[in-house]
């Protein structure tokens, strides 16, 4: 009787008496309750302001509803746009709030995955459209080897050197010189090129 949908006693956050949940709230707040004791309003409180909500809404089983003007998990930021209009300006062309790489505050979005020193992350755009992850022969983040030496990453493609090809610019090519040029360098001393011996 005591048993949430989980089929766990309680929610783990209280003890069963005679078919009934108990909560547990050692200092007597009250923030942990329902029928199976599976709210936990602990959840709504910013660690900064130690406030339900940074003062700025109301929590409901763990969640917090912002007041106007308000946004965040914790209704941390404030923000003069409506929440429609913030998620809009953070929608990228693919429909997805900053490309499922970022969080979307106040309609801009701040891209997860940023280097060490904050300066410049391998996720970035205005919608964090552009991961210049795709663009390693191997994923190490601490590494500059970006197109494998070969090529400059732009959004996340490979804008190969000449004499390169491939996804990640991996590839050489045969010749790396144009028809032209070719013939110039192998001009040999008859008027064929490369003496009649080659291409």
């Amino acid at each position: 009787m005591c048993k949430n949908s989980q089929d766990v006693i309680c929610s783990n956050a209280g003890t069963c008496h005679c078919g009934r949940c108990k909560c547990d709230n050692p200092d007597g707040n009250g923030l942990v309750y329902g029928k199976f004791c599976e709210c936990d309003d602990r959840e709504c409180i910013d660690d900064e302001t130690e406030e339900i909500c940074g003062g700025h809404g109301k929590c409901y089983c763990g969640n917090c509803y912002c007041g106007s003007g308000w946004h965040g998990d914790k209704c941390e930021f404030q923000c003069d746009i409506t929440p429609w209009e913030s998620k809009r300006r953070c929608t990228s062309p693919d429909g997805k709030i900053c490309s499922n790489r970022g969080t979307c505050v106040c309609g801009e979005c701040s891209c997860h995955d940023v280097d060490p020193t904050g300066d410049w992350g391998d996720i970035h755009g205005d919608t964090c459209e552009c991961d210049e992850r795709d663009c390693r022969a191997v994923y190490d983040r601490y590494s500059d080897d970006f197109c494998s030496g070969h090529g400059q990453c732009n959004c996340g493609r490979c804008d190969c050197k000449v004499g390169w090809y491939g996804k990640k610019c991996e590839h050489p090519r045969s010749c790396p010189l144009s028809a032209e040029e070719s013939i110039r360098k192998c001009q040999g001393s008859s008027d064929l090129p490369c003496s009649g011996r080659g291409k």
